[in-house]
């Protein structure tokens, strides 16, 4: 029942979205004006001469674009306790972002919590009326395990959710955790329990988790069990499908062949960018989530109505959390559009580089680098053979991986030099993932939110990784 209440209540917002999808420019300007009605009264706001009724040029002018690091004296100081810094709404939380190296804090305000539940009302609203089934019986939600020690901010605010429903807030929050398959508490034994919870659900219709690689983590502790025999009736598998977890959704449809896989559109802890639509590729910016700007690879930004397909851009937020102009990190790439809404691809991360001799990798070289293989596949400096390796689940092909890397001018410098050896291979054996996201989660990860990459900056994977040189 409370699954069916949920799925009534998000069709409202369902059709305000496919009403914006025809007005993409004017959609934007409302969201904007919203954000900046209590943005304006803040310290950033003051400081920024910011208005509620700005334009998108006026508002851009005033404001630069900035990454984590350039907003952080303001969210410090809003996680010290002081009050109105980024915005007149209270902070309700501090949100950690997933395994990053550098701990980023995210402020929460009931208004970052509305936005954030439009985009997923629209993306439940169409799936559930395409799916009816999903509404009559449980769903498994990835929830983030519940810290066993609650943790507070110099001033006093929790610093992450109790659990992924909470993102919504309200009655969506409640309806959500009443048709959950799984329930956790602090004490539980995270992965057992999960495990042990769902297999006593013969009637499971759902499976919403962030990363394939996870799901795959608890098929291995079935022992043997098949999915199609555990849950008959389930319907469809949710979960990241674009950048480097594309190589992990065969084995996901392998192991559920009487259900439909659904890729997840682009959700982080800033905000919600992306959601899918039944039946159609890539997914649908959340035009009523937040307002966005895309830079292209000269650094001009556009705006949503602006976007060309087939090109890439990275994604710039405005929320009502707080973040102005801020630099999300993540790539994608305009497939179509919905009317004239944007429907987008997540290409990979910028940022994230390995600069052991100047050779100045990033993960979108690595994606490159690796091609599209299925299984886990990641590229690695390794203390061990004091180079790169290739980590693969199958054929780590690494000297075939050497000839695409050469092709970068600064990796191919430090071959020339010396400075590098060639690229090696280190093939995986079965029993990989448990380890794997045990250091994972000693990193930092959660370990239903670990990011697949292909490029990790970690130099000791050999130690505990199962698998042997080639």
């Amino acid at each position: 029942m409370s699954s069916w209440l949920w799925w009534l209540s998000c069709l409202p917002e369902l059709a305000a979205f496919q009403r914006s999808c025809g007005s993409v420019a004017a959609t934007q300007r409302k969201v904007l004006r919203e954000i900046l009605r209590s943005g304006a009264c803040s310290r950033f706001g003051r400081e920024h001469e910011l208005r509620t009724e700005l334009d998108p040029e006026q508002f851009r002018a005033r404001v630069p674009v900035r990454d984590y690091a350039g907003l952080e004296s303001w969210i410090g100081a809003a996680a010290d306790g002081e009050p109105n810094v980024l915005s007149r709404e209270p902070v309700r939380l501090f949100e950690p972002t997933s395994g990053s190296q550098q701990l980023k804090l995210i402020p929460y305000t009931a208004g970052l919590q509305k936005q954030y539940a439009r985009g997923v009302a629209a993306w439940v609203g169409n799936l559930f009326g395409q799916i009816p089934a999903l509404a009559r019986g449980p769903a498994y939600w990835s929830v983030t395990p519940p810290p066993r020690r609650s943790q507070r901010t110099t001033g006093g605010f929790p610093i992450g959710f109790d659990d992924d429903a909470a993102y919504l807030g309200g009655w969506a929050a409640s309806w959500v955790r009443r048709g959950l398959a799984v329930q956790l508490d602090r004490e539980d034994d995270y992965l057992e329990s999960t495990v042990r919870q769902l297999v006593r659900c013969r009637s499971l219709r759902l499976i919403s988790v962030w990363s394939p690689t996870f799901l795959l983590l608890l098929l291995d502790r079935l022992g043997g069990r098949r999915p199609a025999e555990l849950w008959p009736e389930l319907r469809l598998v949710s979960c990241w499908g674009d950048g480097a977890s594309a190589s992990h959704l065969t084995a996901v449809r392998q192991a559920f062949p009487h259900a439909q896989v659904q890729p997840k559109g682009l959700l982080a802890t800033e905000g919600l960018v992306s959601f899918p639509l039944y039946g159609r590729s890539g997914g649908v910016l959340a035009l009523r989530s937040h307002f966005f700007e895309f830079l292209d690879e000269a650094g001009h930004a556009y705006l949503a109505h602006e976007l060309l397909a087939g090109q890439c851009y990275q994604v710039v937020l405005t929320t009502a959390g707080g973040l102005y102009r801020y630099r999300l990190g993540d790539q994608v790439r305009v497939l179509g559009h919905q009317r004239e809404c944007p429907r987008l691809e997540f290409v990979g991360r910028r940022g994230v580089v390995s600069d052991r001799c100047g050779e100045k990798l990033d993960a979108l070289a690595a994606a490159a680098v690796l091609g599209k293989g299925e299984g886990l596949r990641f590229l690695a400096w390794d203390k061990a053979c004091r180079g790169y390796v290739v980590f693969s689940e199958g054929e780590p092909e690494a000297e075939e991986c050497e000839k695409r890397l050469l092709d970068y001018y600064h990796y191919r410098v430090c071959r020339e030099l010396g400075q590098l050896p060639a690229v090696r291979g280190y093939q995986l054996e079965p029993g990989f993932w448990e380890p794997f996201y045990r250091r994972a989660q000693a990193l930092g990860s959660q370990p239903g939110a670990l990011k697949p990459s292909p490029l990790r900056r970690e130099d000791d994977w050999s130690e505990h990784l199962p698998g042997r040189f080639t």
